[in-house]
C-alpha cells in the first residue's frame, strides 16, 4: 500500500504542476498578443465541407460579413462527396454573394485531408486560411489573421469554442473542450505549442510545400495537430493568437451517439502523435484520470485509504478548476462551472473508456464508416 501511495502522490503532484504551468500560460497568453501587420494580406479561405446543408449557409454568410478588403481574400469551398444539399446551397451562395467564391468537388479520393489539399492547389494567395463548414467566424476573423501574420510567422492559432446550449451533455463537452483550448494557449505561451485547430488554423502556402504537404496518416482527422507537428520539427515559427474578437464558434454535438463517435475520432489519432511534449501532457492526463478510477474503487474499499483518496481528488479538482476559471473567463461561459463538480466525478470514467474504445470501435464520420 506503500508503493501505492507514493505512486498516487508522484503522478498527482506532477499532474498539479504541469497543469499550474498551462494555466499561467494560458492568463499570461491573453495579455500577449501583439498586432504585427495593420494591412490586409491576401488570404485563401479553404472550407472542407461534407453534409453541412444544417450550417454552410451560416458561415458563408459570416464571410460575407467580414471587416476586410474584398478584393483581399478568396474563399475555397471543397466538397467532399456531400449526400444532402450542401452543394447546391454553395451554389445559392455564390449567385447573391459579395465576395469571390469557387466550388471544387473531389472526384476518385476522399477525408478531410484530400479536401484540404485540392483546396490549397488552387489557392491564388499566399496565406492559407482554414475553417470548417459548421463554423460561424467573427467579423475581425480575417483582420486577426492579417495584422498577425508577421513576415516570420508561419503558423497562427486562433481560439475556438462550442455555442452554449442548455443541458449537461454540452456542459461536458464545453468544459471538456475548454481544457483543451488552455492546453492549446497556455503551452503556446511558452513557445512550445503542442495542439491547434483547423477551424481558426491560418498558415503559409510556402511553408506547408516546404514541410511536404498534409501527412499521410490513415487517419479521419489530425490534419491540424499532424500539420503543426511537420512545422515544428522544421523549426518554423508558430504564432497564437487569443482575442475575444477572433473565437471561432461552432456547435456542439447533439447526442451522447455523435458525441461518443466524435471522441472517439480524436483520440484515435493519439498512438500517431512524435511531439515529445504532446505525449508528455496526454500520458501524464490519461494517467492521472486512470488513478483518479482506482482511487474511488480504494476509498470504497479500504476506509483507512478515503482521507488520502479525498485529499488527491482535491488537489486535481482544485487545479482543474484554476485552469478551468481561466478558460470559462475568457470565452465568455463561466457560468458552465455549475457542472464542475458532476464532470469532474464522470470525467476519469469518460477517458478511460474513450480510451480503450479508439483502440477497437469503429465508429462514423459524417454518415461514413472509418474505414470508407
Amino acid at each position: 500500500m506503500l508503493y501505492m501511495l507514493l505512486i498516487l502522490i508522484l503522478v498527482f503532484s506532477s499532474y498539479f504542476i504541469t497543469i499550474l504551468v498551462i494555466s499561467f500560460g494560458f492568463y499570461k497568453s491573453q495579455k500577449n498578443s501583439i498586432t504585427d501587420n495593420q494591412r490586409d494580406q491576401k488570404i485563401s479561405i479553404i472550407i472542407p465541407v461534407r453534409n453541412e446543408e444544417e450550417n454552410i449557409t451560416a458561415c458563408l454568410n459570416s464571410l460575407n460579413t467580414q471587416e476586410y478588403t474584398l478584393t483581399n481574400f478568396e474563399v475555397i469551398v471543397v466538397n467532399d462527396h456531400s449526400t444532402d444539399n450542401t452543394v447546391a446551397l454553395v451554389q445559392e451562395f455564390i449567385i447573391k454573394s459579395r465576395i469571390s467564391i469557387s466550388l471544387l468537388n473531389l472526384t476518385a479520393t476522399t477525408s478531410k485531408k484530400e479536401a484540404l489539399k485540392l483546396g490549397v492547389e488552387n489557392a491564388n494567395y499566399p496565406i492559407i486560411a482554414s475553417t470548417d463548414g459548421d463554423c460561424f467566424l467573427p467579423k475581425k476573423w480575417l483582420k486577426n489573421i492579417s495584422n498577425n501574420f508577421s513576415d516570420s510567422t508561419k503558423m497562427l492559432l486562433g481560439p475556438v469554442m462550442f455555442s452554449d446550449k442548455i443541458g449537461f451533455l454540452n456542459a461536458f463537452q464545453l468544459l471538456d473542450f475548454s481544457a483543451v483550448q488552455g492546453l492549446t494557449f497556455g503551452s503556446a505561451y511558452y513557445q512550445l505549442p503542442v495542439l491547434n485547430n483547423a477551424a481558426n488554423l491560418s498558415y503559409r502556402k510556402e511553408s506547408l510545400n516546404l514541410v511536404g504537404g498534409y501527412d499521410n496518416y490513415d487517419t479521419p482527422s489530425g490534419d491540424d495537430v499532424f500539420l503543426l507537428e511537420k512545422f515544428i520539427s522544421s523549426k518554423l515559427k508558430v504564432n497564437a493568437v487569443l482575442k475575444s474578437n477572433f473565437i471561432v464558434k461552432t456547435p456542439s454535438e447533439q447526442t451522447y451517439v455523435c458525441f461518443f463517435n466524435q471522441r472517439i475520432r480524436w483520440a484515435s489519432k493519439a498512438g500517431f502523435y512524435t511531439n515529445k511534449l504532446l505525449i508528455f501532457y496526454s500520458g501524464i492526463i490519461f494517467l492521472t484520470n486512470i488513478l483518479a478510477l482506482s482511487i474511488y474503487f480504494l476509498m470504497f474499499f479500504i476506509e483507512d485509504f478515503r482521507l488520502v483518496g479525498i485529499n488527491l481528488l482535491l488537489s486535481k479538482w482544485l487545479i482543474d478548476f484554476i485552469l478551468l476559471f481561466l478558460v470559462t473567463s475568457f470565452f465568455e461561459q463561466r457560468k458552465k462551472l455549475v457542472y464542475f463538480i458532476p464532470v469532474q466525478l464522470v470525467y476519469p470514467i469518460y477517458i478511460v473508456v474513450i480510451a480503450l474504445f479508439s483502440k477497437f470501435y469503429q465508429f462514423e464520420w459524417k454518415g461514413r464508416n472509418v474505414n470508407e
